[in-house]
């Protein structure tokens, strides 16, 4: 497998380059998503940048305000992605991730903090409705796949880097290396290439062939067929201004959104942003016998360490396989998390002897979300939808995500308070439970290595078996 994946990356390097520079945002998004793991203690400390210690119902306006700002993203890009660019929109990310920054670092009182928290979450909308749609544009078919994943392993860094950084300095500190590390981003975007598609569709033929030459490593008559290909795709797609009515045109295009808005709504059903969001407090309360501090440094390690070996995998077994099997298993272990929680919590069983096993269940929670249910629902935005849809699909998923994710984070810790932690990881796994079940149907269709025109084959129940003709 690996050998495969370096012979590929020997003549694939420009792609994969391309979609780490522009994945690189979601590295900084994913330091703020994290920050409120380590910074929640600091809060309640004497060196709080707040005048008094919030509450907890403030707490999860924190935490969850993030998520809620996030719906603000594809309101952005969707409007603008005909007519600025991918390339563009992704750089422009980074202007309300930088002033997020700003105000965490001056923020004194609790509405300032809130308004950094919204500013991020809009730069991770603009970065979650884009970047998977930039990456899909430039990637060839073969790698589609492996290149999207790149986007989640940057965010799996950023987690790691607060989980890291945050227990072992300032709130401040912490801050500033967020603000210093996103400052790159605009460099390294400048870097990228606009996608051959965006280029053609304004018409710009030739810098869409130099441009198809540079990220192929291939002559100009090699890459010329793929250009022929884009310039009848937007002739054929684009006789017409595209219309949100487009997205239930067919029978294929209802199928497609139905599927990527379920399952990037289980993406945040599943309690990804919960746990990462609240990881240290989660750790105690669930019974762990290690550190908070240490135990989410664990976690990010992990989450990283699976993100790496995602893309080598993510295009060999499958995006049906990885959903139903990781699904399957995040129910099984939340489950695990619910029932110790109760005997620990509420029984008062002595459990000391298996103090292990929450943060071994949340060790493979994060394995699992991170080779499935995590970079999946993307995967298959980039890949379902045809061109002239494709950012409103993508915009639409992004933003029911993003919903789902903030009315989450923002009741899971009064669900926690009211009915015993127990109860909240047992939601969790019922939702995962539910993605189990779509996953393992005939409604999940399998897109590995396949074409746009298959992938809509499969979608609208079109037969390429050629019938006999009676005589």
């Amino acid at each position: 497998m690996f050998e495969t994946f370096r012979a590929e990356f020997k003549y694939n390097w420009r792609q994969y380059l391309a979609a780490s520079l522009a994945s690189y945002g979601s590295l900084c998004t994913g330091m703020s998503m994290g920050w409120t793991s380590p910074v929640f203690p600091q809060l309640r400390l004497p060196v709080s940048p707040l005048p008094r210690v919030p509450t907890l119902q403030e707490e999860s306006w924190i935490g969850s305000l993030l998520v809620l700002g996030g719906l603000f993203g594809p309101l952005i890009t969707v409007p603008l992605s005909r007519h600025v660019g991918r390339k563009w929109i992704v750089m422009g990310s980074n202007l309300p991730l930088l002033l997020g920054w700003l105000l965490a670092g001056v923020a004194s009182n609790l509405p300032t903090l809130y308004a950094a928290r919204i500013m991020w979450g809009c730069a991770t909308g603009m970065q979650f409705a884009t970047v998977p749609l930039y990456i899909g544009e430039i990637a060839e078919d073969k790698i589609r796949g492996s290149l999207s994943a790149l986007f989640l392993l940057f965010i799996n860094i950023g987690f790691l880097l607060a989980y890291a950084i945050g227990p072992f300095t300032t709130y401040w500190g912490l801050t500033a290396t967020g603000g210093i590390l996103s400052l790159f981003y605009v460099p390294f975007t400048w870097l990228i290439p606009e996608t051959p598609f965006f280029l053609v569709y304004k018409g710009h033929i030739d810098e869409a062939s130099k441009v198809l030459q540079y990220l192929r490593g291939r002559s100009k008559e090699a890459v010329q067929p793929e250009l022929e290909g884009l310039q009848a795709m937007v002739a054929r797609e684009f006789k017409e201004e595209p219309r949100i009515q487009d997205l239930w045109a067919t029978r294929g295009n209802v199928k497609a959104l139905g599927i990527c808005v379920f399952l990037a709504m289980l993406l945040q059903l599943s309690g990804i942003d919960v746990l990462l969001f609240y990881m240290e407090e989660l750790l105690e309360k669930v019974g762990t016998k290690i550190s908070a501090s240490d135990g989410t440094i664990i976690m990010g390690v992990v989450q990283v360490v699976t993100s790496f070996v995602t893309p080598l995998v993510v295009d060999r077994l499958g995006r049906k396989l990885l959903m139903w099997t990781t699904s399957l298993g995040l129910t099984i272990f939340l489950g695990i998390i619910g029932i110790y929680a109760l005997l620990d919590s509420y029984y008062k069983y002595d459990v000391a002897h298996v103090a292990f096993i929450p943060l071994l269940c949340l060790v493979v929670y994060m394995i699992l979300f991170t080779l499935g249910v995590g970079p999946v629902p993307w995967i298959l935005v980039a890949e379902m939808f045809p061109v002239k849809t494709k950012c409103v699909a993508s915009g639409i998923a992004s933003f029911m995500c993003w919903l789902a994710g903030f009315v989450w984070t923002r009741f899971f810790r009064d669900v926690a308070a009211s009915y015993g932690i127990y109860t909240a990881f047992w939601i969790l796994a019922i939702c995962c439970g539910f993605g189990f079940v779509f996953s393992i149907s005939p409604m999940l269709p399998e897109t590995k290595g396949k074409t746009f025109d298959e992938i809509q084959d499969m979608l609208n129940n079109r037969s390429k078996e050629i019938k006999p003709v009676d005589v």
